[in-house]
């Protein structure tokens, strides 16, 4: 029983408050802090493809950072992303092969109650170039 009382509790902590107006980045602190696996690489510059290919990896990475820090390991397996994930155990999809159109995403990203009334995701209030680097890192060829 007290599992259950809990679980909504411990859900809308970390998915930053689903119905209230927490921003996202207030997740508690073990979620947010960066790890060796977050800290995005330093190019070595005798290495680094061309800019489009660097920034196309740099978004996929930022994405990766994203998928961590913003909480969605808490719902969600993706085995792109080191360390746990799915903590909640299977709220969400298996988001490791999962792609689909940007521009879906990107309304589904914004705010997903809007596109799916009554689902579990809450609106992370993501900005604009978040979107953008999560779509990255979903969509990026495996």
């Amino acid at each position: 029983m007290r599992v259950l009382i809990w679980f909504p509790v411990l859900l809308m902590v970390a998915c930053g408050g689903a119905g209230t107006t927490t921003p996202p980045d207030t997740i508690s602190p073990e979620l947010v802090t960066p790890t060796p696996q977050t800290v995005l690489p330093t190019p070595v510059a005798s290495v680094v493809p061309s800019e489009t290919v660097a920034a196309t990896l740099d978004a996929v990475e930022r994405g990766r950072a994203l998928f961590r820090n913003k909480g969605c390991i808490i719902c969600h397996v993706n085995n792109q992303v080191e360390g746990q994930t799915g903590v909640l155990g299977p709220i969400g999809p298996n988001l490791t092969n999962y792609t689909n159109d940007p521009e879906f995403l990107r309304r589904w990203l914004a705010d997903p109650p809007a596109v799916r009334p009554g689902t579990q995701m809450p609106n992370l209030r993501l900005s604009t170039a978040e979107i953008e680097d999560l779509i990255a890192f979903l969509n990026e060829p495996r």
